[in-house]
């Protein structure tokens, strides 16, 4: 058997060949480590402009830094049938209703409205019975605001300021603080308490100069409000609304296209300072929310045209939910108890406390009394 001749390759090729791979390998090498070092100076930079991004909300550059590493945000998105809109909520710390949850009270409330709040919770929320949860919704500002940095890092300070103190703030990343986004807030509110309230038994949508006297709700609640849930879980509470029609006049407030909404005239709903509604229905109403156009008027939009689109009863309950900060001539009672749980229009503690005082005060004959 003849065996193959080996051919030696010429040490000259061998010594050329592997010049060339030796100074093809060193040239990758020098691409990557430059790749590399040029990567970690975009995170070096990135994070530098992130940090004194935050410094310019907070003048401890310590909490910055906690909130550039520490603070963690869960993304969410709203979906209607015109509208995909992104935003973010800080994960709360602590479960909000890790325990039995009667009523969760969603404050519709604005980034500047440190003393409505505050009048809050020194006065009608200082009576909340065991069950009760409190939150307030703020947005993001206005574009505008950014023209005076200064004044906007100290609005952010103030509001930091208060959610460490109280805990009681949901930011809405994400969603502009406006009327004209008062439908995306209220999404975002709902959002909220699919995720992190979901167990509520009932859920009360209030804005931030409403004042409701709450042990007197929860006597209407349980003497009214869920027992009719025998007939319906999915209902709506309060001041029902009817015959309204669609406003088309550009510029106006409560402008509304006919592509957004193409009927002449609105389902009944509900006023929107104070209502309350079952869990079943804020579920239902959700559940449908992707099928219709969202626009501004967020109490015709889920009290209404959601509500009839899922089901939803409402409930009529105008004597409890009072329009205004006067109680009139109706001083109702019903078996002993006032009827009027909540009136609105303070702006300030004095306003707070005496609309509060005239729910306080009402007095029911003694003949109204049951024996």
């Amino acid at each position: 058997m003849v065996g193959k001749k080996k051919i030696k390759a010429s040490p000259l090729i061998t010594s050329s060949f592997r010049k060339k791979v030796s100074s093809k390998y060193l040239r990758s090498n020098f691409v990557s480590a430059w790749l590399i070092r040029l990567l970690f100076l975009a995170f070096i930079i990135a994070l530098c402009y992130l940090i004194f991004y935050e410094t310019q909300f907070y003048k401890n550059p310590q909490s910055a830094l906690i909130r550039v590493f520490f603070t963690e945000k869960t993304q969410f998105e709203i979906r209607f049938k015109n509208i995909r809109h992104p935003y973010w909520i800080r994960v709360p710390p602590e479960a909000p209703c890790s325990k039995p949850t009667k009523l969760l009270i969603l404050v519709m409330s604005r980034r500047g409205a440190f003393v409505q709040r505050n009048s809050i919770r020194k006065t009608w929320a200082n009576d909340a019975l065991s069950g009760t949860v409190f939150r307030y919704l703020v947005g993001d500002p206005l574009k505008t605001a950014a023209k005076n940095i200064t004044k906007l890092a100290e609005e952010q300070q103030k509001l930091d300021e208060e959610f460490e103190t109280f805990g009681d703030l949901i930011f809405l990343n994400g969603i502009i603080d406006s009327y004209k986004n008062l439908h995306l807030k209220w999404y975002a509110a709902l959002q909220w308490q699919q995720n992190f309230c979901a167990g509520a038994e009932f859920l009360m949508k209030t804005d931030d100069d409403t004042i409701v006297h709450l042990p007197r709700l929860d006597h209407w609640i349980e003497h009214k409000f869920r027992p009719a849930l025998k007939k319906q879980l999915a209902t709506y509470f309060g001041w029902i609304i009817s015959g309204v029609k669609p406003i088309r006049q550009k510029g106006h407030r409560w402008y509304v296209s006919k592509s957004a909404y193409p009927h002449n005239w609105y389902p009944d709903y509900m006023q929107g300072a104070t209502y309350m509604a079952s869990s079943q229905a804020i579920s239902a109403v959700m559940r449908h929310a992707h099928e219709v156009d969202g626009f501004n008027m967020d109490d015709v939009l889920f009290t209404g045209i959601l509500a009839k689109l899922a089901n939803v009863t409402l409930f009529s309950a105008g004597d409890h939910f009072r329009v205004g900060s006067s109680l009139g001539a109706k001083k109702k009672c019903v078996d002993g108890i006032p009827v009027a749980v909540a009136l609105y229009g303070a702006e300030n503690l004095a306003e707070f406390e005496e609309i509060y005082e005239k729910l306080n005060a009402i007095e029911c004959p003694k003949n109204n009394v049951p024996k």
